[in-house]
This record gives C-alpha cells, sequence and structure tokens, in this order.
C-alpha cells in the first residue's frame, strides 16, 4: 500500500534528488498542506492515485529548488521584460487549446511548451533544443496516456500546453478539482488573499524560460486566469486577453466527461453527482471572475471570438484576433497556421453535440440560471443543443 505524502518527507527527497536545498520564501508551504489534507480527508485516492498525486508534488518541489538555484546564479533575469503577451484567458474546452497551437506556428510568437512547462529550468536554449532530455521524457509520459484523454485533449510535447504548470509550482492549483475530489483546499485557493505572491512566481518562470531566447511574444494560456484576473493584469499590466465564447451548457457537459474521467484514474469512489456539482461551481466562478474584472475597466483590452465561428473558420478567427489586437500576420506565419489547420481538421467539434447532463445530475434549467447573466451580457446562446 502507497503511503499518502507528508511534506516534510517530500521536501526531504526533492533536496536528495536534486542535491539543492532552497526552496524559496512565501507561503507555499502553507498551500501544500491544506493540498494534501483536503486529498486525504476528501479525495479518497487509490494507491494508485496517491502515488500519482505524489509524483505530481515532488515534481513542484523539484521545480522549486531549480528555480531558485536558477535565479541565484543568474539574477539578471529579474530584469527581463515581459512585454505585451496574449493571454488566451477563457473557459475551459472553448477551443484555447486549438488556438494556442494554431498560434504557435508565427516564429514571432513565444508558447509555453509542454516539455518546458512541466520542467522549467534550465530555459530553453536559441535554435534546436531536439536534444534536451526534458522532450523525450514528455514523448513518454503522453505515449502512456489513456486514449480518451488524448481524444478529449489535445497534448505534444513540443505543442503549447497550459499556465498551469507554472502556477501550481506555488502550489496554488485550482484545477486539481479535475483530477480528485478536494473541495476544500477549492474553497480555500479561489479566494486565497495572498494569490499576488503566486502570480508574481509565475511572472519570474517566464522571466527565466525567455531569458536565453529573446524577442519573441508570449502567447499564454489557462482557464484558471479567471479567478485571478486583478492579480494576473498587476504583474503583466499590458497583456491582451482573448476571449472565447462557447454556449456554457456545451462546456460544463464537456469538463464534466474529462473530470470524471481524470478523477476514475486516482479514486475508486466517484460519484458523478459529485463531478457535476464541482464543475458547474468552477464554471460559474470562473464566469463570475472574468465578467466582474471586466466590468472593472481596469483593462480594456480585450478580443471576444464565438467559438462557432473558431470551429467553421479557424484560421480567419485567429486573423481576426491579429487584425483587432494590432498585430502583424506575415504571410510565413499564415502559411503556417493554414497547413496547421488542415492538417488537424477536428471535425469531431464541427458535429453538433447536444448537452446531456443527465449523468451528471444536472438539472439544465438550474445551469441555465447560474449562466444566465453571463449569457445575457455576451449574447451567448445558453440552450445546450
Amino acid at each position: 500500500m502507497t503511503d499518502f505524502p507528508e511534506r516534510e518527507a517530500l521536501e526531504q527527497e526533492a533536496r536528495q534528488a536534486t542535491g539543492l536545498q532552497d526552496f524559496g520564501e512565501g507561503d507555499w508551504r502553507e498551500a501544500l498542506d491544506r493540498l494534501i489534507e483536503s486529498a486525504r480527508a476528501e479525495a479518497a485516492l487509490t494507491a494508485q492515485g496517491r502515488a500519482m498525486f505524489r509524483s505530481l508534488l515532488m515534481d513542484r518541489l523539484v521545480n522549486r529548488l531549480e528555480i531558485e538555484d536558477w535565479v541565484k546564479r543568474h539574477p539578471e533575469v529579474r530584469e527581463e521584460r515581459v512585454e505585451a503577451p496574449i493571454i488566451l484567458a477563457t473557459l475551459p474546452r472553448t477551443g484555447q487549446t486549438a488556438a494556442g497551437w494554431i498560434f504557435d506556428r508565427d516564429p514571432a510568437n513565444r508558447s509555453l511548451l509542454t516539455w518546458f512547462a512541466k520542467r522549467p529550468c534550465p530555459p530553453p536554449l536559441p535554435g534546436d533544443n531536439a536534444n534536451d532530455p526534458r522532450i523525450e521524457r514528455q514523448r513518454a509520459i503522453i505515449r502512456m496516456m489513456p486514449k480518451e484523454i488524448l481524444d478529449m485533449h489535445l497534448s505534444a510535447a513540443e505543442e503549447p500546453d497550459e499556465c498551469h504548470w507554472l502556477i501550481s509550482n506555488g502550489m496554488k492549483a485550482p484545477h486539481e478539482i479535475y483530477s480528485m475530489r478536494v473541495p476544500g483546499y477549492y474553497r480555500w485557493v479561489k479566494n486565497d488573499p495572498g494569490m499576488r505572491e503566486t502570480y508574481e512566481y509565475y511572472r519570474l518562470q517566464l522571466q527565466i524560460l525567455q531569458s536565453r531566447t529573446p524577442g519573441r511574444r508570449w502567447v499564454l494560456k489557462n482557464s484558471p486566469h479567471l479567478l485571478y484576473l486583478d492579480h494576473l493584469h498587476a504583474v503583466l499590466p499590458d497583456a491582451i486577453f482573448v476571449q472565447f465564447h462557447r454556449d456554457p451548457l456545451k462546456v460544463l457537459a464537456s469538463n464534466c466527461r474529462l473530470a470524471l474521467f481524470l478523477r476514475n484514474l486516482a479514486s475508486d469512489q466517484v460519484d458523478p453527482a459529485e463531478v457535476g456539482e464541482s464543475m458547474l461551481g468552477l464554471l460559474s466562478d470562473y464566469l463570475d471572475g472574468v465578467m466582474r474584472f471586466r466590468a472593472s475597466g481596469v483593462s480594456r483590452d480585450w478580443i471576444d471570438v464565438r467559438f462557432p465561428e473558431f470551429v467553421a473558420d479557424p484560421l480567419k478567427a485567429v486573423e481576426g484576433i491579429y487584425e483587432r489586437a494590432g498585430l502583424e500576420l506575415s504571410a510565413e506565419a499564415r502559411a503556417g497556421m493554414a497547413e496547421w489547420v488542415r492538417a488537424h481538421p477536428r471535425k469531431d467539434l464541427q458535429r453538433a453535440r447536444p448537452a446531456d447532463l443527465a449523468p451528471y445530475g444536472i438539472d439544465p434549467d438550474r445551469a441555465r440560471s447560474a449562466f444566465a447573466g453571463y449569457c445575457d451580457a455576451f449574447d451567448v446562446a445558453c440552450d445546450g443543443i
């Protein structure tokens, strides 16, 4: 039987694995303790689930040690300017992954590729990084992933991934509720007043990652940013935000399918109705966060994209983002984007699929009521058809 991880033992193991000692300052230990305790008390993890959880925490602790070591040896990274990034801050399952991969075809852009998103140090070198062992390590992980996951979510070692890998190194990760039942931790991290520190640590990692390959514009994507847009804007004040709009009933059904599959990998006591309730709460919180921030007028640099229009013509939708952002799209970049779109038709997205919420115990009328403010504000359909 795999024992439940204890923070002190994990810290010691991470130190032994790296030969490093300093995890950095801040309240990350409290966050990690809260996550471990919530998982212990609420997640009903199997031995496999505990092993997966332990591995995840070890990765984050190793990353912290390596980040602190890199900054000590290269203090100049703190002077790096993360200028005018494009941030896809939108609900999950609304096209941001495909959009991120399309943006990455532009040589003027810089994406958070999976292989270094999960292990930021050392930062990538200029030119060809094909021999970096992190790439093959990530390819091996993806080869072992269940086909169902890859069908639901595009994933590749050398393609863009989510900012949550960097955010998680601060040990504050609201997306954990996808992979396990941790409502106590989620309630705490959703309202944590100390998230500014976490976002400063996120910016530091972006500074590290760009430090050896200057001159390109970040394109980033992460749905949990919607909970903390004030903190994100504070650390990246000239960011250009992009929000995709899709029928939230369809978004909810898609998120429930994904979360149910992920939780079943780590627990044999998964209640589909609880999954539905947690996803309804999460998406409602995301929408409340983005509507509140946009209404504040703090940042007016928002670009809205309709999901049906993106699915119908992804290249045209991305061209529209460039135009509204006042950015040049070179012929080389456009050709690369067009080739990617041709190679990835995603017919599954083009098929009409009604939102089936019944398996998750969700009353569609209740969900419509939860999303009504958003749908009215942005004129988004909420019929699930």
